[in-house]
């Protein structure tokens, strides 16, 4: 059984995680957000495939790669109705739970629910599984999806 410091320090470090975990999403679209990405970070986006995207990135040098490509995408994102979730006995998972709203270039709205798992060491992310609905992007676009243009190789 834990004594009472290793639970107290459990529960800061959650509490800490919870905060981080916010504000990764505050600044989704920002290259501000490259700031909180650990050096080993792997996100994941399991439903990307779908949408002829790549679904797994690895390295920060990746995913700040993955990111820039993305960015113009992002114009006028909002993010609202943020949830997030400890894990109980796990200070360094956190759950999020958001909406997006966002204008098409086609002059639609698209709005999506997300869910992120994120897992933080030492004030950084080095875990992000992002889940998303991909037909929704496609409906936002009237079935029409201008895939991201590629890595550079």
């Amino acid at each position: 059984m834990p004594d009472e410091s290793t639970t107290i320090a459990a529960t800061t470090l959650a509490a800490k995680n919870r905060d981080l975990a916010r504000r990764v999403v505050e600044l989704m679209g920002t290259k501000e957000v490259f700031e909180l990405y650990a050096e080993d970070i792997v996100m994941e986006f399991p439903y990307a495939v779908s949408l002829k995207l790549t679904n797994r990135h690895v390295t920060k040098r990746d995913v700040v790669a993955y990111m820039q490509r993305i960015m113009p995408a992002l114009q006028g994102l909002v993010i609202q109705d943020v949830t997030v979730s400890s894990i109980a006995g796990d200070p360094t998972t956190v759950f999020v739970e958001y909406e997006a709203d966002m204008p098409t270039p086609g002059g639609n709205n698209f709005r999506q629910s997300h869910v992120d798992r994120m897992t933080f060491r030492d004030g950084k992310v080095v875990y992000l599984r992002e889940l998303w609905d991909p037909k929704r992007i496609i409906d936002a676009g009237n079935g029409v999806f201008d895939d991201i243009p590629a890595a550079p190789k």
